[in-house]
């Protein structure tokens, strides 16, 4: 995953998004993918909880005190959804075009 760092002052919103830009257009979601998944297992090494399970206790207010502060393994956790569902559409996509395209 791509990451930006600013030292000392932000940019001004133009020079903000040619950077964003150039992060985002130089990133590849497999990669982003396999990073999260990697950042996901650590957190259920280190907590013995897989990251389905916390989620469910973390929805329904279930967590033990030790874990409420976990906010990142939430975020890590919906980013690595939304990314996969994304790939998931773009090679089912993919499969019925070419599908498509033999057909024709």
């Amino acid at each position: 995953m791509g990451t930006i760092i600013f030292k000392n002052k932000l940019p001004d919103s133009n020079e903000f998004q040619k950077v964003l830009s150039q992060t985002l257009m130089s990133t590849n979601p497999v990669d982003d993918l396999l990073e999260l998944s990697k950042k996901l297992n650590e957190y259920e090494q280190k907590y013995k909880l897989s990251s389905v399970q916390f989620i469910q206790r973390y929805q329904a207010g279930l967590l033990d005190d030790n874990l409420q502060h976990c906010l990142e393994w939430v975020a890590t956790y919906d980013l690595f959804v939304k990314i996969k569902q994304l790939l998931e559409s773009a090679l089912m996509r993919s499969a019925i075009e070419l599908e498509v395209m033999e057909v024709a």
